[in-house]
């Protein structure tokens, strides 16, 4: 090594730990965080769940809409097991919760670059994971208290041991890529998309042989029947269903017809923006026209088969960190661009100082837009979590807990379990007042915590004046009031 140069793996080096300090700040932020309160919440409270009822991955449960247990039917509970686990050893912290995401997406990091480094070269790769690492998606879900690391992680991993097999066909790549899709899978069911490159590079390499192919059919069964069986599982079990089976009653019957409405591009021309920036999604639209070489066909195929799965299914449900696929993706095409325009543009001997003033240039623009775009997200919001300690402060553990909320991060972030009143969404909770707080009541529950009189949707007060009529009320500073259910009603 020249004595005036850095060796490429310690530059390597620097660009993840400089990645992992910009994520820092942040990572002892409470769940309930402007950018995505409701799912922070709700996967944070079922590790504390596996710690404090049933310390089994197969079960996991939510602190509404029901008393404990109260299975549910979600991604395969890596992230909030392995939580669990240092929360059993170290005690509670959000730290350690944000912690075990932020690790999974430094490795989801390093495996980019395997790839970035595979199909182009060190320097390149070393570009692709700066912008992998200040992707505004990034910035906020790889800290986040939520799956989306853990499904990069594998998501990245399965495709890299995949095209390593394609090279070699070594037994030990094709087994760790199919684990490897198949916990992606469970994370969230739609990378099963990567499938479709894979199966057109295998296609390509060994034609109609393919299916003569062994190691192929053990990669399917591996890749395919876990996730399957899990949901079937967890479909089986779930007592709250207020997530079940998404896909049937949300996916699969809007599939296609949803690209016709006029929302879907709204939500389309107002997130990629937001959660990519205009830069990157410029430089990955000029990266993907460039893609010309056959050694670039696994990002080709990739970057395709991803935005396939951005127009059936984002384009239903319609939340930003579904995007999160394009991530890798994006930054794949924009790092391609960057150092494909030095290549053509600059020669000579200041070649490299041009390169640097370039990049440095980007970096400064790049962290500077994503900052402004993310540094809202991380506002803890003070309201939830105070109502939150409220309940902790005035309620006993194995009290039921009613609120008048849509969004349930105040049970989520409490240590109680409960319902939210007022929804009218589960055919087995009667409307209208009266018979739905007899229902709760009949089931178990003690209290119900309002504040300054909000309850969701009662809009002419008749929930609330029920309340007032018919239960004991405490008042407390601040415009909380505690109605006494398991009392006996005021006559």
């Amino acid at each position: 090594m020249k004595k005036n140069k850095l060796s490429p793996i310690i530059i390597t080096i620097i660009i993840f730990i400089f990645i992992l300090a910009l994520r820092l700040p942040t990572i002892s932020n409470n769940p309930v965080e402007i950018g995505d309160m409701w799912r922070q919440a709700d996967t944070e409270s079922i590790a504390r769940n596996f710690t404090q009822d049933k310390f089994n991955i197969l079960y996991p449960q939510f602190n509404y809409d029901g008393p404990l247990p109260n299975y549910i039917q979600l991604e395969f509970q890596i992230t909030t097991y392995i939580i669990a686990i240092l929360y059993n050893i170290f005690g509670h912290s959000y730290t350690i919760a944000r912690a075990v995401s932020l690790f999974f997406f430094m490795l989801s990091t390093l495996y980019l670059f395997l790839i970035g480094k595979k199909i182009y070269n060190t320097k390149t790769a070393n570009i692709i994971i700066i912008i992998y690492g200040l992707i505004p998606i990034n910035l906020f879900y790889s800290r986040a208290i939520m799956p989306e690391s853990a499904l990069l992680f594998f998501f990245l991993g399965s495709y890299y041991h995949f095209l390593k097999w394609l090279d070699d066909e070594s037994w030990l790549h094709i087994i760790l890529s199919a684990l490897m899709t198949a916990l992606a899978i469970s994370q969230k069911t739609p990378a099963i998309f990567i499938g479709i490159p894979m199966l057109l590079l295998a296609l390509g390499k060994f034609k109609l042989k393919v299916f003569n192919k062994l190691q192929l059919w053990v990669f399917g069964v591996l890749s395919l029947v876990p996730p399957f069986l899990y949901i079937i599982w967890s479909g089986k079990i779930a007592e709250f269903t207020f997530v079940s089976n998404i896909a049937d009653k949300h996916i699969l019957p809007k599939m296609f017809l949803s690209l016709k409405a006029p929302e879907t591009w709204l939500f389309f021309e107002d997130s990629l923006p937001e959660e990519f920036t205009i830069l990157l999604l410029v430089l990955s639209s000029i990266g993907l026209l460039t893609l010309f070489t056959k050694k670039e066909l696994p990002i080709l195929l990739l970057t395709l088969a991803m935005i396939v799965e951005t127009l059936l299914i984002v384009s239903i449900i319609k939340l930003e960190y579904y995007m999160i696929f394009l991530a890798p993706i994006v930054a794949l095409l924009s790092g391609k661009t960057i150092y494909f325009i030095n290549d053509k543009l600059f020669r000579g001997k200041y070649r490299n100082l041009f390169f640097n003033v370039i990049i440095g240039s980007f970096i400064i623009f790049l962290g500077f837009t994503t900052s402004k775009i993310v540094e809202p997200k991380f506002e803890e919001v003070s309201p939830t979590i105070n109502f939150a300690q409220f309940i902790d402060d005035n309620t006993q553990r194995g009290d039921l807990i009613v609120i008048g909320y849509l969004d349930p991060a105040r049970l989520s972030l409490s240590n109680r379990q409960g319902w939210r009143a007022n929804l009218n969404y589960y055919d087995y909770i009667p409307t209208g007042a009266k018979d739905e707080i007899n229902y709760y009541v009949e089931n178990g529950a003690t209290h119900f915590i309002v504040h300054k009189n909000y309850i969701y949707g009662d809009k002419n007060y008749e929930y609330i004046n029920y309340l007032n009529e018919n239960f004991k009320k405490e008042s407390f500073p601040d415009g909380y009031a505690i109605y006494y259910l398991s009392e006996n009603p005021i006559q």
